[in-house]
């Protein structure tokens, strides 16, 4: 079942729900519902799940293969362009450049907005 398989995952990155949420752009009900299997994520999120998990995409939707794969993606390779939106990649790209606290204020009002 798919959502143990990303509940499975994440629980080995020590991640909570929020977190996995935060790096997928999603809110945390939508991470709770993929695991309660209530919804899946849609096709277009799978391949940025798989990757921010770390698994590889056939084990994650079928349940087939290695769990993990021996050719991951680094975390400073750039993501490619179809896994990402133009618009996302413009946060992303504004985020990175910003200092510390910054970030903290833009996440905090981010948060404020759901």
């Amino acid at each position: 079942m798919m959502e143990k398989r990303i509940k499975e995952a994440r629980k080995a990155l020590g991640w909570s729900q929020a977190d996995l949420a935060r790096r997928m752009f999603v809110a945390q009900p939508s991470v709770a519902a993929w695991e309660l299997g209530r919804k899946a994520p849609h096709m277009k999120n799978m391949a940025r799940l798989a990757m921010l998990l770390g698994v590889n995409f056939e084990w994650l939707t079928t349940g087939r293969g290695e769990m993990r794969s021996s050719t991951k993606l680094k975390a400073r390779e750039p993501v490619p362009d179809d896994w990402i939106l133009p618009e996302e990649r413009r946060l992303l790209s504004t985020y990175s450049r910003l200092k510390p606290k910054q970030r903290t204020a833009l996440l905090g009002f981010l948060e404020s907005l759901e």
